[in-house]
């Protein structure tokens, strides 16, 4: 399995977006399955939405959200509240890095779920000890 962070909706999504060609070809080998079922979660999807409706409008919003009704093989997972407590307790216990809420959401989400490869241009996951697509490094 693969998580798909915000950073890589919006790479895919932006079509002014620097990343959006590798975004693009990496998401097409992730639709072939070459990195196993993609998953993300409500949080970073609650981010990405309002990221693209912020800075882009509501099209791009809508072609996520038809991108993830029409994937079948996209897992949305749902922050329960004993993966939000953990959150926060990661958060607090790191007072040296400056993780955001929803990070610490997916990083306690791939734990749980064994994934250890995610497609994002955010660094904090290499920070956090996981392999990240496409290539992103501290």
């Amino acid at each position: 399995m693969i998580f798909i962070d915000t950073s890589a909706w919006f790479a895919l999504l932006c079509e002014r977006a620097a990343q959006r060609p590798e975004a693009t070809s990496t998401f097409a080998e992730i639709e072939k399955g070459r990195y196993g079922a993609p998953v993300t979660t409500d949080y970073v999807l609650d981010e990405t939405f309002t990221l693209l409706r912020q800075r882009l409008g509501l099209r791009p919003v809508a072609r996520l959200s038809g991108l993830l009704r029409e994937s079948p093989s996209i897992r949305r997972v749902r922050i329960s509240e004993a993966i939000f407590d953990e959150s926060l307790r990661l958060m607090l216990s790191h007072t040296d890095k400056k993780w955001s809420f929803t990070d610490c959401t997916s990083f306690v989400t791939m734990r749980e779920t064994h994934i250890m490869r995610a497609f994002t241009w955010d660094h904090n996951f290499a920070e956090a000890g996981f392999d990240v697509l496409p290539g992103c490094r501290p």
